[in-house]
């Protein structure tokens, strides 16, 4: 599975995490930060150290699992 992980700076500069699960195939770094940029503008998440103000990185995780029968 894997997993889009965009992270933000709040008012406090404390790093805030924003995940999405199972993102389109051959994303590129242009469209996850102009994603970033919409988020920003829109000022639709809060965190507890007050809203989101600037971008600070982004990555793909991709975590394969495998379960055993005991």
């Amino acid at each position: 599975m894997k997993t889009l992980t965009m992270q933000f700076l709040n008012l406090e500069q404390k790093t805030v995490g924003i995940s999405i699960e199972q993102p389109k195939e051959g994303l590129e770094a242009s469209e996850i930060s102009a994603a970033m940029d919409q988020i920003l503008a829109s000022n639709v998440f809060t965190s507890n150290g007050g809203t989101l103000t600037s971008k600070k990185g982004a990555q793909i995780i991709e975590r394969n699992v495998t379960e055993f029968e005991i």
